[in-house]
C-alpha cells in the first residue's frame, strides 16, 4: 500500500491556528500557570513551529503580569498628648493680699490650691518661685503628700518682708517631677509699712524697762480662713524667733524678736512679752499685759530690744485670752566687747 505523506503546509497552518487561539485566550484572562509545552514529535517542522508558538505565549504572559502594589502611604505619628498637670487657686489660707508687715518681718504664706488636672501630684512636685519679689531666700517647697485629681492641698512658704516700705508681689508656679512648669501661677502680695507693731526697750544691768506701743500689723480684709466657733481654735500657730541668736561686739546692741500667729476669727487678744535670764545680776522688768482687737489673718509682732551689757536669756510671747497659748522661747546670747 502507498505510504501516507504529511503535508508541511497543513502542519504550519494547524500550528499557527493553535498558537493564535492560545494567545487570544491568554490576553483575555489573567495570567495562568505556564502552559505545558507540546509533546516532542519526530517531525522537525512540527517541533520548530511548536517551539516558536511556546516562546510567543511565554513572552505575552510575562508582559501581562499584574503590576506590583503601590507603596504604602506613610502615616503621620500621633500628636503628643497634652499634659494633665493643672492647678487652680482656691484661697489664701494666710496673708490675704495687701497684708501689712514691718520691714524685715518674717511671715508664712499659705495658699490652698486644687489639682484640676488628670495626673496625681507626687512628693516630687514643687511650688517654685517664678518672678517678681522673692521676699526672702526660699526658692521652692516640695509637696509633703500625694494630691489626687480634684483634691485640694495647702502649701506654705516662709518669707521675709523687704527692708523698705512699699507694695511687693511675688509669683509662684507648680512644677512637676520632670521640671515642667504648670500653666497657672499664684502670687503673694504684701505692703511693707512703717506704722506696724513696734516695741521699744532700754535694758540696763540695774533693771531693764520695757515700753511697748502696739498697733496691728495684720490685714483687716475679709477673712479667707474658715472661722471657728470655739475659742480654742481662735488663735493658732504661735511662734517666736530672733533675728540673731548670738552676738559678740560693741554694745548697746539690738535683738529683734518676732512673734507670729494666725487669728482664725475676729478676736480681742490679751498678750504679754515674757523674758528670762540666768546671767548673774541681770533681770527683766517687763510691763503689764496688753489687750488689742485683731481681725482674721496672720500677724507678726516685732520687738526690737536694746541691751547694753552681756547677757544670755530668752524671750517669748504669752497669749492669755481668748485662749491660753505660749510661744517657744527664742534664746539669745550677747557678749559686749570694747
Amino acid at each position: 500500500m502507498p505510504t501516507n505523506t504529511t503535508d508541511p503546509n497543513a502542519v504550519y497552518t494547524a500550528a499557527a491556528q493553535t498558537a493564535d487561539a492560545r494567545l487570544t485566550e491568554l490576553a483575555q484572562s489573567t495570567p495562568s500557570v505556564t502552559p505545558v509545552p507540546p509533546s516532542a514529535t519526530p517531525d522537525l517542522a512540527q517541533t520548530s513551529i511548536a517551539q516558536t508558538a511556546e516562546a510567543a505565549i511565554t513572552q505575552l504572559a510575562a508582559m501581562s503580569q499584574t503590576p506590583p502594589p503601590a507603596a504604602a502611604t506613610a502615616t503621620n505619628p500621633p500628636a503628643a498628648s497634652t499634659s494633665g498637670d493643672r492647678a487652680t487657686y482656691v484661697s489664701d489660707v494666710t496673708v490675704p493680699d495687701g497684708s501689712d508687715y514691718a520691714p524685715g518681718a518674717t511671715f508664712k504664706k499659705t495658699w490652698r490650691i486644687m489639682n484640676a488636672g488628670t495626673t496625681t501630684w507626687s512628693t516630687s512636685y514643687k511650688l517654685v518661685f517664678l518672678s517678681g519679689d522673692q521676699m526672702g531666700t526660699a526658692t521652692s517647697v516640695t509637696l509633703a503628700e500625694n494630691v489626687a485629681p480634684g483634691a485640694t492641698v495647702d502649701i506654705s512658704v516662709d518669707l521675709t518682708a523687704p527692708s523698705t516700705t512699699g507694695r511687693y508681689r511675688g509669683y509662684w508656679k507648680m512644677q512637676n517631677a520632670s521640671g515642667q512648669y504648670f500653666e497657672d501661677a499664684i502670687y503673694v502680695e504684701i505692703d511693707v509699712v512703717g506704722g506696724t507693731v513696734v516695741a521699744t526697750a532700754t535694758v540696763t544691768p540695774g533693771g531693764p524697762t520695757f515700753t511697748p506701743s502696739p498697733t496691728s500689723s495684720g490685714s483687716a480684709a475679709t477673712p479667707t480662713v474658715t472661722a471657728t466657733t470655739s475659742a480654742a481654735g481662735a488663735v493658732t500657730g504661735l511662734s517666736m524667733a530672733v533675728d540673731q541668736a548670738v552676738y559678740t561686739g560693741a554694745c548697746p546692741h539690738a535683738f529683734t524678736f518676732s512673734a507670729t500667729f494666725t487669728v482664725n476669727q475676729a478676736s480681742t487678744l490679751t498678750y504679754v512679752l515674757e523674758g528670762g535670764s540666768e546671767t548673774s545680776g541681770f533681770s527683766f522688768n517687763l510691763p503689764a499685759a496688753q489687750t488689742s482687737a485683731f481681725n482674721p489673718g496672720t500677724y507678726t509682732l516685732s520687738f526690737p530690744l536694746d541691751f547694753s551689757s552681756s547677757v544670755v536669756g530668752w524671750v517669748r510671747l504669752h497669749i492669755s485670752s481668748p485662749v491660753d497659748l505660749t510661744s517657744n522661747q527664742a534664746t539669745f546670747s550677747l557678749t559686749c566687747q570694747p
